[in-house]
Order: structure tokens, then C-alpha cells, then sequence
């Protein structure tokens, strides 16, 4: 193996949070991968730079010297990438954009087009992630997903050295196609849905969503269903929807084309679903923050408001 920027890189935070896992966390990379990159620098510098325990981590003697060579490395890395990109005309480069569960690509693919208008000399490798460990494995750069939620309904926090940033906050719908409202009736008050095939949807952390909860002026209800079929991705959901399956609840940006073309048929709309969650965007604290990845954040919170409650 090379010494690469990118094994110095994970080294580095490595030391500075003093485990694996936490470090894996901070580059939204799966701890064996720290781990692996660890080991294989260790084995190409043919010397031990971690004492190992079952609680931390110590820097070997040979480990703290190599660790003053990597920041100091590093940071002309970063000095020297920085002049070279303030000499560009505008900000170039790859960026690979994760598409979470609750997320339709299709909302992504309709602002990467006006983004690549602006920004013809980037390019995006766009991928969806199901499951919390591909964030690494994909080398996710920007991953776009509503705010993590415990299954009932606590925020999970994000994972430290990241920033999320809120692009929009959209109201969600109940609904079905016509076609399933036809052969099963329609449904008037929360407490009927208990009799229906709720479709319930699977979070990036394997939750299901098998409880809604809604509001009516003083009124509250909470319905928890046994879910006839379990889906991950707002994708499938809302084919799910449209093909006739059952009922879902999706956030209305994610079906807006569906309810024009009256695909789905909104339900209950005289109550509000409560427990709406923000789209976030999730991306590495780094310093000098990448061009690249400012302009697209950026972007992103200035096209998706639309999009946000009345």
C-alpha cells in the first residue's frame, strides 16, 4: 500500500478522537474501514503506531511522530489545493451525493439539472443509500435524508464532525390510487385506516413507520397498524401507491407530480399528520471546506425552500 492523503486523513482523526469508531463517525465511514486503513498503514510503515486496548486508543513513540508529519502534511495538502482552486474560474471537480430513503431521486435529478447549469465544470456521481454503513463505502460527499428519528419518533444525533444543514420542511399527504379507493372505500376519520392495508415505510436505520399520528383542531389521534408491506425508499413507496397496494403517507414534495395527475387520490385531508420531520443535508466539517461542496450545499438550501410548510 501507498501512504495515501486518505489514510494520513483517517490517522489523523484516529488520534484526535481517540477510537476507531468515533473517527469512523466523524468521516461517515463504517469502523472497519478506520480500522483496515490503520492496520494497512501500520503494516506499510513497518512500525506499531497504536497501543490497543478494549477502551481507547495510544499513540506508540513512532505513532506520535508520524502523526506531527501527517498534520503538518496535511495542512500544505490543503494550502496547496486551496491556491489552486482560487485561481479557477469557478469550482470544478466530482461530488458524490447520497440519496437517503425519504428522499424521491427524482426531487435530486430535478435540481441537478438547474445545478448543472450553473456549475458546468462539476460533475456528481448520485447514489442511494439504504443502509447507514454505504455513506462510506460509496464515499458519500453530501448525503440528502430526513432528520434521523428513533422509532419512536426521538431525533437520533447526527454523527459528530458533520454538519446538517435544513433544506426544506414539507407538509405530508395520506393517500392511495383511485383504484384502491374504489375496491376498498374510503377511509374518514385516522381511526378507520386500522382497517385498511397501510403501507409502512423503512427508515435508513432499518425503523419501521408503523405509526402515524394526526391532529384536528383539539382532536389527537395515534394509529399504530400491522403493515402489509414494508418498503424502504420513497421511490418504491410511492410506486407502491400508484400500483394499488395500500395507503401511504409520504411528504407532499415527494408526490407532487402523482396528486397533479391525480396517480394518488389525497385521503383525510381534513386532518393534518403530525411529527414532520426537516430534509437535511449532511455533509464532512472540513477546513478548507471544498469549493465543490459549498456551491452544491449551497444550492441545494436555495432551491428546495419551495418546497417548505405554508
Amino acid at each position: 500500500m501507498t501512504v495515501t492523503i486518505q489514510a494520513m486523513t483517517i490517522f489523523v482523526r484516529a488520534v484526535e478522537h481517540g477510537n476507531f469508531g468515533a473517527a469512523a463517525r466523524s468521516l461517515l465511514l463504517d469502523p472497519t474501514a478506520v480500522s483496515k486503513a490503520v492496520g494497512a498503514l501500520e503494516r506499510d510503515l513497518h512500525v506499531p503506531l497504536f497501543l490497543r486496548s478494549t477502551r481507547a486508543i495510544k499513540l506508540t513513540d513512532q505513532g506520535a511522530r508520524f502523526y506531527q508529519d501527517c498534520l503538518d502534511i496535511l495542512k500544505r495538502h490543503a494550502e496547496a489545493t486551496q491556491r489552486f482552486r482560487k485561481d479557477s474560474a469557478s469550482p470544478n471537480g466530482t461530488i458524490t451525493v447520497g440519496v437517503a430513503p425519504g428522499v424521491r431521486r427524482r426531487l435530486l435529478l430535478q435540481f441537478i439539472r438547474h445545478f448543472g447549469e450553473q456549475y458546468p465544470d462539476i460533475s456528481i456521481v448520485l447514489v442511494s443509500i439504504d443502509d447507514r454503513a454505504e455513506i462510506g463505502d460509496k464515499g458519500v460527499d453530501v448525503l440528502v435524508r430526513g432528520r434521523s428519528l428513533r422509532q419512536r419518533g426521538a431525533s437520533r444525533q447526527e454523527a459528530s464532525a458533520t454538519i446538517a444543514r435544513k433544506l426544506f420542511q414539507s407538509r405530508w399527504l395520506i393517500c392511495a390510487s383511485q383504484d384502491y379507493l374504489n375496491r376498498f372505500g374510503i377511509p374518514r376519520t385516522p381511526t378507520d385506516l386500522r382497517r385498511y392495508a397501510c403501507i409502512a415505510h423503512v427508515s435508513l436505520e432499518h425503523d419501521v413507520a408503523d405509526e402515524w399520528h394526526f391532529a384536528r383542531s383539539h382532536e389527537r389521534q395515534r394509529i399504530k397498524f400491522v403493515p402489509k408491506l414494508r418498503i424502504q425508499g420513497a421511490d418504491a413507496v410511492c410506486e407502491a401507491g400508484v400500483a394499488g397496494c395500500g395507503i401511504i403517507s409520504l411528504m407532499i414534495a415527494n408526490i407532487e407530480e402523482e396528486i397533479q395527475s391525480k396517480k394518488l387520490i389525497p385521503i383525510l385531508q381534513d386532518w393534518e399528520r403530525t411529527g414532520i420531520t426537516p430534509i437535511l443535508a449532511v455533509y464532512r466539517k472540513a477546513h478548507p471546506e471544498l469549493p465543490q461542496i459549498a456551491a452544491f450545499v449551497r444550492s441545494l438550501a436555495q432551491y428546495f425552500p419551495r418546497y417548505n410548510l405554508p
